[in-house]
């Protein structure tokens, strides 16, 4: 072929939009490959790129699979082969599924020259693996036309004629939704799709209009408040299960989506869109999400969309908009792709024929049933006015009877062959008695329209054809059609016989009751009062009980009845009632009245114990005890569950428990609690009554006796050691001691016995103390000689402690009257602990103060003050040194080995404060016994100042002369 004719030959070539490829048969090397052919392979390759590559270095390994047999038998046979609309998936994310026809036939070799020109053939012969002779270099002309377009106007023809016989046709939903499946899987060529429809209200005596049908939906939620739901009705390829999928209609959902946007949706990637639910596709027998889906709305037709009118352009297709949405076709594919316009748009098209069956079908169902129902209203209608106990008379708008039932003909002694004839006639046919002859009246067709346009009714007597008398509420009414017109009037006959002799019996006995009635009234009326006297005294029985009062119902766990002290309970709990405009309203107007008598409610206290159990009626006291931690007596939280009103509740037992909890302000509150249920005549729990004791102040008792004898036990135990290890000391057999080491063994026991016997005594002082049972030998005394044998007597003490005590007291201090060693026993108290307490090297200062009357300065008594300059106390402090067995003392006494503490030697004939906690405590009650007050004054960093006043002799004798 000559140069110009071969660049003729590419030019033609290259412009065809058919794709020619030419391959040696040898090793299936391509030779010659046009541009549109290469423009069909995943990779961008331009012409002499391909020329001397093998086939499978270029097409995927999926269709070199395919295609190798074939090649390798048409090199073989010399056979040309055709194959037409053959599928391709390998341009999905662009076009979707396409379809060609491929046409591969032998011929001559050919080669090209470099610069990619056809050059001649070769016609030599040779044999390829032993096989049949080919010709040398032969090679396979391929040709690939694209048939995508012919293939999918096929398949859309078939699709629609298919739909369109579905909607001609009276043909059921269910075939429909398959003839869609079939058509959408042979038009996309996807083996996973599915139709979801949205759930209808099923009516049997009602045809749904197109149209209406979302007005209809958008009611039934109005009325109903719950969204609908939606179904798989036909499927392909999803995973078993999924037809008994009915979620309720949401966003969640591809249907909710399209609804909201009426518009195709589609996702590339499903992992984008994690909140979305879709249908779980059929894997090889395992459920996998979707990778890709496509969403076509399927749109109600409208009436004028269904003859071919209204519909919005939307680029080159029309496509309705007016219409609800009834369901989704849905494609999915397992991996995530794209869609191709081409394939999106065929859908739309099919959706809209698509929904055109859908109502068709329902349409066809809608008619059906009516035509059942008007059958079937026809066949009742006839049993229903036979069937009637009452006797109906039917006239037409001329009073010709136009039916009448077996009853009337009964009553009236009517033949079959009363149809046609004139109220007159019928009437005059008719052997029953009226009580009122109405073929007296001269126009009784004008009567009897007048009575049934006022819908009268009245009530007769009347002899029937069978010659009972009967007493009949007859009723007259006319029948309009669609227009409003009169076109028949209907007359029953109610049989109220029974009624009327026993409404006449009833009547005979009213009289007969009316005086008993009276006195039942007048009873009533004295059980009333007694009821209401009962029902006070309980109220203040349930207000004076001194513990809480709950009745709780047990069908919503709110309070019914509460006493002052349970409401107050609740608050402590942390309950809070609600604001002032509550209270206000919980109160009755003039129930509150002022000293005047006015009613003042805008000066009503929030807090008033009335109000705040009022508003505690109704709340959920399961909601405050699940918000109240509570805890056992062993300390670990009780759940609600296991507290007695749950069991009660719940269980139907009674239970006792003892709980506690801390209020706002952390002080802690313990209970001990009850409760009962109460059953109603049934058996079943009604409600059920809690008591709440509140047991704070015994459980503080209790351990103050716990604390009591742990500290007796504590302090008595040192003293019994020391004596124990110096007796056994004596009685050991094998030491030998001599006089001096065992009169100082019997001195140190002696001590510990005398400091056991001033703890036991001062143990002893204390219960005194406790129950006022303390013995005052009052005697007169001289505060000169009692402050100077003070000093002696603490001298020792006053030496070991490194301190220094200065008494500050006038010469002419008037006598007093106390008890004398009990007064000596404070001040010894006093002044330790100010030793304890002072600097090492510090002056403790004792003063003696008189007390004198105003005007006529008479000596009242004297006032004894105990100073140290020691570290101060802080109001917390203060409040618990006065407490028994307070620990104060000992968490703030200074350290044995301080430098500077003095030692305790032996005392006589003072009765010295072991340190039990105890002494501050018996010092106050002395003084209290005296009639006098134990005063301290202290803050931090500015020592502290005890101080009592002890009366003058005089003075009682002034009050007993």
């Amino acid at each position: 072929m000559e140069p110009e004719q071969s660049g003729q030959l590419e030019y033609i070539l290259g412009c065809m939009s058919v794709g020619i490829a030419i391959l040696n048969c040898a090793d299936l090397r391509i030779s010659y490959a046009n541009a549109h052919l290469l423009s069909l392979l995943e990779e961008s390759w331009h012409p002499q790129g391909v020329i001397g590559r093998r086939l499978d270095e270029i097409v995927p390994d999926e269709v070199y699979k395919v295609a190798l047999p074939i090649l390798q038998h048409v090199c073989s046979s010399g056979q040309s082969t055709s194959f037409s609309e053959v599928p391709f998936e390998g341009l999905l994310k662009t076009r979707g599924r396409t379809y060609w026809r491929v046409d591969i036939q032998p011929a001559p070799s050919f080669t090209t020259n470099r610069s990619g020109s056809v050059e001649q053939p070769h016609d030599k012969m040779i044999v390829v693996g032993g096989s049949s002779p080919i010709y040398r270099g032969s090679a396979l002309i391929v040709t690939v036309e694209d048939q995508t377009n012919l293939v999918h106007s096929r398949l859309r023809l078939k699709a629609f004629h298919n739909i369109s016989s579905a909607i001609a046709g009276p043909l059921a939903l269910p075939g429909v939704l398959n003839r869609i499946m079939e058509a959408v899987q042979e038009m996309v060529g996807s083996t996973r799709c599915a139709v979801v429809l949205i759930d209808q209200p099923e009516d049997d005596t009602e045809l749904h209009v197109p149209g209406f049908e979302e007005q209809a939906r958008a009611e039934a939620r109005n009325t109903t408040g719950t969204a609908p739901t939606i179904r798989v009705a036909a499927q392909r390829g999803l995973y078993p299960g999924w037809q008994d999928w009915h979620p309720q209609l949401s966003e969640q959902l591809l249907v909710g989506r399209v609804m909201r946007d009426r518009q195709t949706l589609i996702i590339t990637n499903t992992n984008r869109e994690p909140e979305l639910e879709f249908p779980l596709l059929d894997d090889e027998g395992f459920p996998r999400r979707p990778g890709s889906v496509l969403c076509v709305p399927i749109f109600e037709p409208s009436a004028e969309e269904s003859q071919g009118g209204s519909f919005t352009s939307n680029g080159s297709t029309l496509t309705p908009m007016t219409g609800a949405v009834l369901g989704t076709i849905e494609v999915y594919h397992r991996r995530a792709r794209g869609f191709p316009a081409e394939e999106v748009e065929l859908l739309k098209q099919f959706a809209q024929q698509a929904g055109l069956a859908i109502q068709n079908a329902r349409l066809f169902r809608g008619i059906n049933r009516l035509v059942q129902v008007a059958n079937r209203y026809a066949r009742q209608r006839e049993n229903i006015m036979q069937a009637i106990p009452d006797g109906v008379i039917i006239y037409d708008a001329r009073w010709r009877v136009a039916d009448v039932n077996h009853a009337a003909r009964r009553l009236l002694g009517w033949s079959e062959d009363m149809i046609g004839l004139h109220v007159t006639e019928a009437l005059a046919r008719s052997t029953a008695v009226f009580q009122y002859d109405l073929k007296s009246i001269p126009d009784i067709v004008v009567e009897l329209e007048r009575r049934a346009l006022e819908r009268s009714i009245d009530e007769i007597k009347i002899v029937g054809a069978d010659g009972q008398h009967y007493t009949m509420r007859r009723s007259q009414a006319p029948i309009h059609d669609a227009l409003g017109n009169i076109f028949a009037f209907v007359v029953v006959y109610h049989n109220v016989t029974e009624q009327a002799v026993a409404r006449e019996r009833i009547e005979a006995e009213v009289v007969a009751r009316t005086s008993e009635l009276a006195q039942r009234n007048q009873a009533l009326q004295i059980a009333k009062a007694a009821q209401e006297l009962e029902s006070a005294r309980m109220q203040l029985l349930l207000e004076r009980l001194p513990s809480g009062v709950m009745l709780v119902s047990a069908a919503d766990k709110r309070i019914t009845i509460i006493n002052n002290l349970g409401a107050q309970l609740l608050q402590r709990m942390g309950w809070v009632p609600e604001g002032k405009q509550a209270i206000m309203a919980a109160i009755p107007s003039g129930a509150i009245p002022t000293p005047s008598g006015a009613v003042n409610r805008a000066s009503t206290p929030a807090d008033d114990p009335g109000v705040i159990t009022t508003l505690a009626v109704g709340i959920n006291i399961e909601e405050l005890l699940r918000f109240t931690t509570m805890y056992g007596s062993s300390g670990s939280i009780i759940p609600y569950e296991q507290q007695p009103l749950s069991f009660a509740l719940s269980n139907g037992e009674a239970k006792e428990a003892e709980l506690h909890f801390i209020q706002p302000d952390g002080q802690t509150v313990f209970l001990l609690v009850n409760a009962a249920p109460l059953r109603a005549s049934d058996g079943t729990i009604s409600s059920a009554v809690t008591v709440w004791h509140d047991i704070t102040q015994l459980k503080t008792l209790e351990r103050a006796r716990e604390d009591f004898f742990t500290t007796m036990a504590h302090e008595l135990k040192t003293p019994l050691a020391n004596i124990r290890v110096h007796v056994s000391a004596l009685l050991a057999k094998d030491l030998e001691w001599s006089v001096q080491e065992q009169h100082d063994f019997l001195e140190a026991a002696d001590e510990q016995v005398e400091r056991l016997v001033g703890m036991i005594n001062h143990f002893l002082d204390a219960s005194r103390v406790e129950a006022g049972a303390l013995r005052l030998e009052l005697e007169p005394i001289l505060p000169a000689e009692m402050l100077e044998d003070l000093q002696d007597r603490l001298e020792a003490l006053i030496t070991s402690s490194q301190r220094h005590l200065e008494i500050r007291a006038p010469a002419d201090l008037p006598a007093v009257v106390a008890d004398y060693e009990l007064i000596m026993s404070v001040l010894t108290n006093l002044l330790s602990n100010a030793f304890h307490y002072a600097p090492e090297g510090d002056t403790v200062f004792l003063e003696a103060e008189p007390i004198f009357s105003m005007p006529d300065q008479q000596p009242l008594g004297v006032e004894l003050r105990v100073i140290d300059h020691g570290p101060g106390m802080t109001q917390e402090q203060q409040a618990q040194l006065f407490t028994r067995f307070s620990t104060f003392a000992a968490m703030r006494r200074p350290s044995a080995d301080r430098p500077g503490q003095f030692v305790i030697e032996r005392r006589r004939g003072v009765r010295w404060s072991p340190p039990t906690g105890l002494g501050l405590y018996i010092s106050r009650g002395i003084i209290e016994a005296h009639g006098s007050t134990l005063t301290l004054k202290s803050g931090p960093g500015q020592g502290s100042t005890f101080a009592f006043i002890l009366p003058a002799a005089s003075a009682i004798k002034r009050e007993v002369g």
